[in-house]
């Protein structure tokens, strides 16, 4: 069963990204299997990973979340995961903005990301999630 880390703070511009980024090369280079997510609209970690174009992309964190909220059958989560450098990573874009707007109004909203991740965290030995600036709700995956 993979360790889900979340990396989070309040404030910006204290090396979240920066901590993700370097967690997830140190654990690859000792022979784990990592996933990171770019859970921040900003897609920092995206753009760390060689994403230029973060806008353009059609599968990201944002639009995976979007799936579960409206209930619908996503695609495979592969379509979603990409590698860099031996470490996989869901992207970022700016549509993860749409989603935290609407995840104030679903119930439940707190579990969806644990829910996202279910069928993929036992691939990994971690899966590390770089967070935004203000984390407003908790996201429920703690173990």
């Amino acid at each position: 069963m993979g360790k889900v880390i979340v990396i989070g703070s309040q404030k910006g511009g204290v090396g979240k990204t920066t901590t993700t980024l370097n967690l997830a090369h140190s654990l690859q280079s000792m022979g784990k299997k990592v996933l990171t997510i770019d859970f921040d609209s900003q897609a920092n970690l995206t753009t760390c990973y060689g994403v230029e174009n973060t806008n353009e992309l059609e599968y990201t964190i944002g639009h995976l979340m979007m799936t579960q909220i409206e209930e619908q059958v996503p695609e495979s989560p592969d379509a979603f995961i990409q590698s860099k450098d031996g470490v996989d990573f869901i992207p970022s874009s700016i549509y993860l903005s749409v989603v935290d707007a609407k995840l104030r109004t679903e119930m439940g909203a707190e579990r969806m990301l644990a829910e996202v991740l279910e069928p993929i965290k036992d691939r990994y030995d971690y899966v590390l999630i770089d967070t935004c600036a203000v984390a407003k709700w908790n996201m429920g995956v703690a173990h």
